[in-house]
């Protein structure tokens, strides 16, 4: 998923198109699309920006996501909860937490709240698994990222070393 910075989602949408499967969607600025590799698409964008200093002029942010679904509110919970689980053995006994952007379904969608219910449980799951993780919003090992775009849903785990290497990996 990338956004495109103020009045930029034309350039940026001709950057990336050219490196994967890129779509818009019905908020301004935002694309998503499909690449092979997180790590070589990003590799990609480094180059670009050396070999054309400002290729990357138009890119606010980058967040990789490698697990989508579609959602009706009442389940997301459930849902989210099942994904988020599913990066217990990357995180182990790092620091983390959980991000949640949400478009659309305001008012029916709490963010926040739902955020903290997510880290809760990932931090229970991995005491009950024997690690020993901590909850840390300044310098976390990994973020959870789980980006909600009308009814689709993607999650994404960024790591410290994806956030040093590509100063375009950001999650808010």
């Amino acid at each position: 998923m990338v956004t495109a910075k103020d009045h930029e989602q034309r350039h940026l949408a001709r950057c990336v198109k050219r490196l994967g499967d890129f779509r818009w969607t019905p908020f301004l600025g935002l694309l998503v699309g499909r690449v092979e590799d997180h790590e070589a698409f990003c590799e990609q964008l480094l180059r670009s920006e050396e070999e054309r200093p400002g290729f990357l002029r138009p890119l606010a942010r980058l967040i990789p996501i490698d697990r989508t679904f579609t959602f009706q509110v009442e389940y997301l919970p459930t849902q989210l909860e099942r994904a988020v689980l599913a990066y217990a053995d990357r995180i182990d006994s790092g620091s983390f937490y959980v991000r949640i952007e949400r478009r659309g379904h305001a008012g029916d969608i709490h963010s926040q709240p739902l955020e903290q219910e997510l880290g809760r449980t990932l931090l229970a799951h991995l005491r009950e698994q024997g690690a020993a993780p901590l909850i840390d919003f300044k310098d976390p090992d990994a973020i959870v990222a789980v980006e909600l775009i009308g009814d689709e849903c993607g999650v994404g785990l960024t790591t410290r070393t994806m956030r040093e290497r590509f100063p375009f990996v950001k999650v808010p």
